[in-house]
């Protein structure tokens, strides 16, 4: 993992001054990490663009990880919800999405004098999810650097990498946006996104680390890690009641637990 690290230091000494797209999530985490080592903490500051499709513990690691790094944070906001090719749900919400968030994220970077901005999309060898197909093109057309692909680092090696320098606490499960949990096709609103995210950090709290509510109209179906669905099992009347008494009408919880990329479809 050494030389891996080593590599992606020297991609990121090739920029001057960076902003960092800093998603709350572990890749973007571990390039943030590097672009201080590699450039020191004056030439590096972050952007987190502020949306409602957050579960709310993305911006929370981003602030703290700033503060321990001594860089700069800035948190412009989005208008996802009065874009209507973002919220009607359609086969390319994911691009419309992601183009939205660097628009903004650009803008930012462009006000404080920065001319190169880095993503945390990780090296992909299998073929990739509809969602990352449609952030990798709008990074392209943009001309957003990537520089854990440039430097051939994967998920896994960004939790090897990060562990070897004791910052594992910013390891995160996969914590895609809210709207994923929608079914396709149906509107996206605040009122879905805060009844999503209410039932999911109910669950959390029974301690459950990776949780998703997907919904379609009023149902839910509850998925957790396959080794953590046996425990969900156990708790099911109490899951049930609570999330009942939310609106929510039906509750499934999927024995087959968490599938990455899986569809809300019920």
């Amino acid at each position: 993992m050494q030389e891996k690290y080593t590599k992606l230091l020297e991609v990121i000494k090739r920029y001057d001054r960076v902003g960092i797209c800093l998603s709350g999530g572990s890749g973007s985490a571990l390039v943030a990490i590097a672009a201080v080592e590699a450039l020191g903490a004056d030439r590096v500051v972050a952007i987190t663009a502020n949306t409602p499709f957050f579960t709310g513990e993305e911006l929370l690691s981003s602030k703290d990880l700033c503060k321990r790094l001594g860089i700069s944070l800035h948190v412009p906001n989005t208008n996802l919800l009065m874009n209507s090719a973002v919220v009607t749900n359609g086969p390319d919400r994911c691009y419309h999405c992601k183009k939205c968030i660097i628009d903004v994220v650009q803008k930012t970077a462009i006000e404080l004098g920065i001319r190169t901005l880095l993503d945390g999309s990780c090296a992909s060898p299998e073929e990739l999810a509809v969602e990352e197909d449609q952030n990798e093109k709008v990074l392209s057309e943009l001309g957003i650097a990537c520089p854990l692909r440039m430097a051939g680092i994967g998920r896994e090696d960004v939790h090897s990498i990060m562990t070897e320098l004791s910052m594992g606490y910013y390891l995160h499960p996969e914590n895609a946006c809210l709207a994923t949990r929608i079914a396709p096709g149906e509107p996206i609103t605040l009122k879905k996104l805060r009844w999503i995210r209410a039932a999911e950090n109910y669950i959390r709290s029974l301690g459950f680390g990776l949780v998703r509510v997907r919904v379609s109209g009023n149902k839910a179906r509850i998925e957790v890690a396959k080794d953590d669905v046996a425990d969900l099992i156990q708790q099911k009347q109490e899951v049930e009641e609570e999330l009942k008494a939310m609106g929510y009408a039906e509750v499934i919880i999927d024995e087959d637990g968490y599938k990455r990329g899986a569809a809300s479809c019920l």
